[in-house]
């Protein structure tokens, strides 16, 4: 069991109720669909691609952005055959991460209060890949505290779902907290489309 779906069973979502904003792109896949649901390409291009899109999304920093983003990335994954059990738990990771943005970034009301989140997928070694969210804010830069019990929890979770962590200073040097997540591996495109389709082949 993933730590995302654990975490699921121990804990209710209060925001599943949220309204989602629309997705606006030609891309957009019913809720029912996915290019893992499709018979496979066999062109060589569509194989060999690490990701079909990249992930923009910017939230307002209010209580219902955690919501949006589990919602937004969760379908983000799926377009990319993701498995589902890391899946949830990048999913998790993001949610944490905007939920600390969200709730600790801002204390000036003249700053625009949003959360930005990029993601890509990268192809790494041995026929794998890893997706690489970026969660920022336009706050003011504050090193995480040793004594904020909500925030020493958030980490090692996101820690826990993830294979690397890293919160620093954005790399425009800009205002703001930048948290940068980074998947594990997991097989690449074409490997997940070809187990599909040994998996449903009756022969």
């Amino acid at each position: 069991m993933s730590v995302g779906s654990a975490v699921a069973e121990g804990r209710g979502d209060r925001n599943n109720d949220a309204p989602m904003p629309p997705i606006g792109n030609d891309d957009t896949l019913r809720p029912d669909t996915s290019p893992c649901d499709r018979r496979p390409s066999t062109d060589p291009a569509v194989l060999g691609a690490p990701a079909k899109q990249a992930l923009r999304l910017q939230l307002p920093a209010d209580p219902i952005a955690p919501s949006v983003a589990r919602n937004r990335v969760r379908h983000w994954l799926t377009g990319s055959c993701w498995p589902p059990g890391q899946q949830e738990d990048i999913v998790l990771a993001v949610s944490e991460a905007v939920s600390n943005a969200v709730e600790h970034a801002y204390r000036d009301d003249q700053l625009p209060e949003v959360v930005d989140i990029t993601g890509e997928v990268e192809a790494v070694p041995g026929g794998q890949r890893r997706v690489t969210v970026i969660v920022r804010d336009h706050g003011r830069w504050r090193a995480p505290p040793i004594d904020d019990d909500n925030r020493r929890r958030g980490i090692p979770l996101m820690r826990a779902c993830v294979d690397t962590v890293t919160i620093g200073q954005p790399d425009d040097n800009r205002a703001g907290t930048a948290v940068v997540l980074r998947s594990r591996v997991v097989p690449s495109l074409r490997r997940a489309l070809g187990a599909l389709d040994d998996d449903t082949d009756p022969t």
